[in-house]
């Protein structure tokens, strides 16, 4: 694989690593294999055996950083050292979890695919699952498809073939544990970069190596996946209170005006100001998107009445199925479900990220 370097973060790895690269070394050219803070002796003889492959470049630093961390790490290395002799990376895990050949795979994809990432998707449907990742990872997969819109069967694979192109973006995404794997796919998707998504060898060992902190890493990993929905969430409320407020302010000041019309002007007039509100936080803090306020802001509009109207048409169809049951309940009822198909549209269509 001349036009491809494999890059391996390893943390007090054991004697896997070297197997891993023995059975690579006919197929790389190079193979960077970041240290990441490892701290037992053994791991210590690992690295230096390694150091003495030429086709290894072993680098690292003292304290851990995390998974993140060293794929960072690795990767600056490569693009200061590489960048103009290969294509890109591929990166695996240093427990032989990913089988050579599917990382030979995955670079070869990468180099016919140099406009996309590359995953190595694992199928945990598989027997020798266990019931915790299987189900772990098909919730994960299903709010990730809920969320973005596109469905990863494998979100947390560290198996993936990275262009030059999309390297130095790689290095501005956020994280430095296992949840910088989640943060890369939902830029990857935001900047509507294609993924391609390869089947691989599902392995699991009954002593496992991983790093991943069962407690803790899932809490983070799942604080990304949802960052940007409870941005939504929080404009969704505060828009509302201020709809709220000056809905209120408006009744309270135009006392002279007839009950019915004072009512629905108060609420067109706090939806423009609210809606406004809203529209900018949701443009600028929750989406982030690049589109002219401008082009969208009508458009935003149009689906806040629309929205309105569904509600009131939805609530009067609802009132005459059960008419035993109050409006206000039948309005929240289909608020809620609004609300959630909302963002949807709202990211999709209207901020286009």
């Amino acid at each position: 694989m001349d036009n491809v370097v494999l890059l391996i973060p390893a943390y007090n790895p054991s004697q896997k690593l070297i197997k891993l690269v023995k059975d690579l070394g006919n197929d790389f050219k190079k193979i960077i294999i970041v240290n990441d803070g490892s701290t037992n002796r053994a791991s210590e003889k690992i690295f230096l055996e390694l150091e003495s492959n030429e086709i290894c470049d072993v680098i690292g630093y003292s304290q851990n950083r995390g998974k993140g961390g060293a794929l960072k790490y690795g990767i600056n290395y490569y693009l200061e050292n590489y960048k103009n002799e290969y294509k890109g990376i591929v990166t695996a895990d240093a427990d032989y979890q990913h089988s050579p050949a599917d990382i030979i795979n995955v670079a070869i994809k990468l180099i016919g695919n140099q406009d996309s990432i590359i995953l190595g998707v694992r199928d945990f449907n598989s027997k020798n699952v266990p019931r915790s990742n299987r189900f772990g990872n098909k919730i994960t997969s299903f709010i990730f498809k809920l969320l973005y819109g596109v469905k990863i069967s494998d979100t947390q694979t560290g198996l993936r073939g990275i262009p030059n192109r999309y390297l130095n973006l790689s290095l501005e995404i956020s994280g430095q544990r296992f949840e910088y794997e989640m943060s890369m796919l939902i830029k990857l998707v935001k900047e509507k970069i294609f993924i391609i998504q390869v089947p691989i060898t599902t392995i699991y060992y009954k002593r496992s190596e991983s790093k991943f902190i069962k407690t803790l890493d899932p809490i983070i990993i799942y604080k990304v996946l949802f960052t940007e929905y409870i941005k939504f969430t929080l404009s969704s409320l505060f828009s509302s209170v201020i709809d709220l407020v000056i809905f209120t302010l408006f009744i309270s000041v135009f006392t002279n005006i007839n009950n019915n019309i004072k009512i629905i002007l108060g609420t067109f007039f706090a939806r423009i100001v609210s809606g406004f509100i809203n529209f900018n936080i949701n443009k600028n803090l929750v989406f982030n998107s690049h589109e002219r306020s401008d082009k969208i802001l009508c458009k935003f509009y149009f689906y806040t009445f629309g929205t309105m109207l569904t509600s009131a048409l939805c609530v009067m169809l609802l009132h005459n199925i059960f008419p035993n049951v109050l409006e206000t309940l039948l309005k929240i009822i289909v608020d809620v479900a609004i609300y959630f198909v909302g963002y949807r549209i709202q990211k999709k269509y209207i901020y286009k990220t």
